[in-house]
């Protein structure tokens, strides 16, 4: 027998006493199918938003700013209140929204979508699913034997622009294609793009726009294996290789290399009182490995640091003849049932002669919490996290600070910004709101500090992942 289908069928055995407890009724066939609602009917359209945004009380000159601005923000993220969110798993769980802005000649406009994945539509006509983790693993179970959609499919991670075509992503479905159209103003979810022999594409899939490749990633947690993936502009697979793990393979992110990819393995382990907690517990006293796998010589390298962490994002990999050089977070330890995670900022150096790994460490940067890096130029800007908030961002070279950026007081950014330039001067561009509910459009020069605020009246926002800028100049139609 299979062993993942032995494990299906154990694992069903064990809770399917604990789901007739936890349905309490409400299981029920329709249509020769098995439905399961928690709760009512989630009207999408009462949660969508298109709005035109008026700013009347800007300086002169901060007008004349947002008039050079012509394109679209976008961020997406989880739907889930901001001010409830407990844990790791909370995040990871809400339902994929697009909260963005269209900018034209000074004219602003507001939207927020929400990514019509199988889950989210089949939850419209039948109602929500529980979030219980026990009622989560059934899914899963029912999901693969064809009763169920996949309640993992949430596109809630970040948004992937394919020449000019854009896709939401989520590291346990498959991307959902998008069409932001920057004439009308409005979002609209196409459709699910089903790819053969792949059941998951990494939430941080790559593009190469000079040779047309798709770079992505898959893992199996039962096999302990990460399956390293490229296709062509349609989604049709060139190659896979299969590269075995000493861990669980939880790969949020992974770089690419002159001739292939480097990726973290992270030790995390199974928890065997997973009801009651994550399933996966991280064990930071045991060593973290590094792998690459070289496509030219279709061989596979292997570093060892005695030291345990874990890596959500890089901010930037350099490879040399003797080294790579890889900037990043480092997670020292790491907990999905909570938030309280700190992201130190560190250079990691592979020497490729001794095989050995170094740690470079900024003790400024030891002292702060800090993730979410985006690159500009040689530059990197990394969001910064103060009670459990992003109260600002810090601009670095290599593993030097620049300079800090703080927001004002009671002002809170909802996740990744864009970068933009105007006037050869780079902004940053995102959204912002304050301990009353209230959303903002903020822009910061990013040395002058120079700050522009745009208040969102009676519309509030969820706090994001990841965040694009698609200009009208290079967009298209």
């Amino acid at each position: 027998m299979n062993i993942f289908v032995a494990i299906i069928f154990l694992l069903y055995m064990q809770y399917v006493e604990c789901f007739f407890r936890f349905t309490e009724g409400r299981l029920r066939f329709t249509e020769g199918r098995l439905r399961f609602t928690e709760g009512s009917q989630f009207l999408i359209k009462n949660h969508e938003i298109k709005k035109e945004i008026q700013y009347t009380n800007n300086k002169k000159n901060d007008n004349e700013i947002i008039k050079q601005i012509s394109g679209f923000y976008g961020l997406i993220g989880p739907d889930i209140d901001k001010f409830s969110i407990k844990s790791l798993y909370d995040l990871f769980t809400g339902d994929g929204i697009i909260q963005g802005v269209f900018f034209e000649n000074g004219n602003i406009t507001f939207v927020k979508h929400f990514v019509r994945t199988e889950k989210i539509m089949y939850e419209e006509q039948y109602g929500r699913f529980s979030k219980k983790i026990i009622m989560t693993t059934l899914y899963i179970l029912l999901n693969k034997i064809g009763i169920l959609p996949n309640v993992l499919g949430l596109a809630n991670t970040a948004l992937l622009n394919i020449d000019n075509h854009i896709f939401a992503l989520f590291e346990r479905d498959l991307p959902y294609h998008i069409d932001i159209d920057l004439e009308n103003k409005q979002i609209k979810t196409v459709k699910k793009i089903n790819i053969n022999g792949l059941q998951h594409f990494s939430g941080h899939s790559k593009y190469n726009t000079h040779q047309k490749k798709i770079y992505t990633i898959d893992y199996d947690v039962i096999t302990n294996i990460v399956s390293y993936i490229t296709l062509n502009e349609k989604f049709q697979q060139i190659d896979k290789v299969l590269i075995k793990t000493s861990y669980i393979p939880i790969v949020h992110d992974f770089a690419v290399l002159k001739n292939g990819i480097l990726f973290i393995d992270s030790p995390f382990c199974w928890n065997p009182f997973f009801l009651k907690q994550s399933p996966v517990s991280f064990a930071n006293t045991k060593p973290t490995f590094i792998h690459i796998y070289n496509e030219e010589t279709k061989t596979r390298t292997q570093y060892e640091c005695e030291e345990s962490f874990y890596i959500f994002h890089y901010a930037h990999v350099i490879e040399n003849e003797n080294t790579i050089d890889i900037y990043g977070s480092l997670y020292d330890n790491l907990d999905f049932s909570s938030l309280y995670i700190q992201g130190k900022y560190r250079k990691i150096t592979l020497d490729k002669n001794s095989g050995k790994v170094f740690i470079k460490k900024n003790q400024e940067f030891e002292n702060m919490n800090l993730d979410f890096p985006i690159k500009w130029k040689d530059f990197v800007v990394l969001r910064s996290i103060e009670n459990q908030k992003i109260t600002g961002f810090v601009v670095c070279k290599e593993l030097e600070m620049i300079s800090k950026i703080m927001l004002p007081y009671n002002r809170y950014f909802c996740g990744e910004p864009s970068i933009i330039e105007i006037e050869g001067s780079p902004f940053l561009l995102g959204f912002s709101y304050d301990s009353f509910e209230n959303g903002y459009i903020i822009m910061f020069e990013l040395f002058t500090k120079k700050y522009i605020e745009i208040q969102l009246h009676n519309i509030q926002l969820n706090i994001g992942f990841h965040a694009m800028f698609l200009s009208y100049d290079k967009m298209i139609r």
